[in-house]
């Protein structure tokens, strides 16, 4: 039987980020190491020029933080399993997040539509 993570799982909101230091909801600065290319999900900073993505914004989480406690891969509270989603999940670039293996679209609580 699988359990579902709780609150208590995830780290606390950073309110700046580690790198660039904008805070929640702003857009990551140009050469931010934690900044994601939003059409493949891994890291932007060195990415294609001619990508046309939108600018990463800033939540508070580390990337996939978030899908890794929705999804329960963690290794331990507060430590979500960023390989195994790296390896395992896919990227999604419409919703611009990860999806589990197989799911094409999920509702804000993880489950399939």
């Amino acid at each position: 039987m699988t359990t579902r993570p709780t609150d208590t799982d995830a780290t606390p909101l950073e309110s700046a980020c580690p790198d660039c230091h904008v805070g929640i909801g702003q857009a990551h600065i140009e050469g931010c190491d934690v900044a994601r290319c939003l059409a493949t999900g891994l890291q932007r900073l060195g990415h294609a020029t001619s990508c046309r993505c939108p600018q990463d914004i800033w939540t508070g989480r580390w990337p996939g933080e978030a899908e890794c406690l929705e999804f329960g891969w963690m290794l331990g509270p507060g430590l979500p399993d960023l390989n195994r989603l790296l390896t395992t999940a896919t990227w999604d670039p419409v919703a611009h997040r990860w999806t589990r293996p197989g799911n094409h679209a999920t509702t804000t609580e993880g489950d399939s539509r």
